[in-house]
């Protein structure tokens, strides 16, 4: 049974707006096409979240399967932060899939989506992190994996891909001309926005070729999100507990992973 938080804010809306917010579901399936030490890896990492999650009584799959019915029963719009599979192996992107497979939701990544093996993908050398980008927008292309709005009973609602420790020009871009409407807006993303590795300068990764420039431009979306009265709040995950935070004296909101069971109901009112 999923144990679910619950989040109302009052934001003076004449129609009320649920938000079902999952993260970090970590999925860990193999096929029979996947090689030998992927299939090993995914059974190591299988009890890790066991352990973590102190046995939860069901699968991470089960757990996304009942949130997605929770969805639809309470009205509400599923929106999922990322770590949705813990690597890439053809049996998790396989079994995601047929999971998403005609159900409608809105999906920004995490870390883990773009990796093959339990390492910072960021510490990768040769353009690794972009190869994977390429093929992830590939894979999952039921959704834009940087940037997703919807505005429902005048609130933007949006996902944001922060899953590499910084905003790229391309969802800063959007972000900021979303925010020209006017409206109320919540913001979705895999990193909470107090997290150190997406406060670092662009010295931190020295395998990767971020410039100054692309980290003033995502330190700019950050600054706006800790500072702009226009922002209601911002949701993440990665942490796997869930916890509160003040910015700005504003509170963000860290969903616990779905892999526990943990999930948060978001009532805008």
């Amino acid at each position: 049974m999923l144990d679910v938080l619950h989040t109302v804010l009052n934001v003076g809306l004449e129609k009320p707006v649920r938000l079902l917010h999952v993260t970090d579901i970590h999925i860990t399936e193999v096929s029979p096409i996947d090689e030998t030490w992927q299939q090993e890896l995914m059974r190591e990492r299988a009890e890790v979240f066991i352990k973590e999650g102190n046995y939860p009584e069901n699968t991470p799959e089960e757990y996304f399967k009942e949130a997605i019915a929770l969805a639809k029963e309470l009205d509400a719009t599923l929106v999922v932060t990322g770590d949705a599979y813990d690597v890439y192996t053809e049996g998790n992107l396989k079994k995601f899939k047929e999971i998403i497979r005609g159900e409608d939701m809105m999906f920004t990544p995490g870390g883990h989506e773009y990796q093959k093996q339990i390492v910072r993908t960021l510490e990768e050398p040769n353009g690794y992190g972009a190869k994977m980008e390429a093929q992830l927008k590939v894979q999952i292309d039921e959704f834009d994996i940087d940037f997703e709005v919807r505005t429902i009973n005048g609130v933007n609602i949006i996902t944001a891909n922060n899953a590499l420790d910084y905003f790229p020009e391309y969802t800063v871009n959007r972000f900021e001309e979303t925010l020209k409407n006017g409206l109320p807006t919540a913001v979705f993303f895999h990193d909470p926005l107090d997290d150190r590795l997406l406060n670092v300068t662009e010295a931190y990764h020295p395998n990767v070729k971020i410039t100054k420039e692309e980290y003033l431009v995502s330190h700019r979306m950050i600054n706006t999100l800790k500072h702009s009265p226009q922002i209601i709040s911002t949701f993440s995950g990665h942490h796997h507990t869930s916890r509160e935070y003040l910015c700005d004296q504003k509170t963000h909101y860290v969903t616990g992973g779905l892999f526990k069971g943990a999930c948060r109901l978001i009532e805008l009112k």
